[in-house]
């Protein structure tokens, strides 16, 4: 299995999260002990999971009470979906973005903060 690569996760406050500080999977929800913090009422305490397989990462739902999409696609219990640059992730009603990049994950959370 090959390292994990460069990723960062922009959530819909503009807060940029480098995937690579994180041990995996990464967790993503509204509690305080997670790795990805969203913190809205539609998201579960762990909501969704980050995972790298097959060089690349991958989402996935935890059994969360609003789903995750990946891409406008819904996952289901059990499924996984690849992320590449400029992915679009919703846990609940949260928007998150998936960059290579982190200039581009910057420049994307400089837009959400500063429109």
């Amino acid at each position: 299995m090959s390292e994990p690569g460069a990723g960062w996760v922009v959530t819909h406050d503009g807060i940029v999260w480098n995937l690579r500080k994180f041990e995996l999977p990464i967790r993503i929800g509204r509690s305080d002990d997670v790795d990805v913090v969203v913190k809205q009422d539609t998201v579960s305490r762990t909501h969704a999971l980050i995972d790298w397989h097959d060089d690349q990462y991958y989402v996935s739902d935890n059994d969360s009470e609003n789903g995750t999409w990946a891409d406008g696609i819904v996952l289901i219990s059990n499924q996984d979906a690849a992320l590449s640059d400029g992915s679009e992730i919703m846990v609940g009603t949260a928007k998150l973005k998936y960059f290579n990049d982190g200039v581009n994950a910057a420049r994307y959370s400089g837009s959400i903060r500063n429109p």
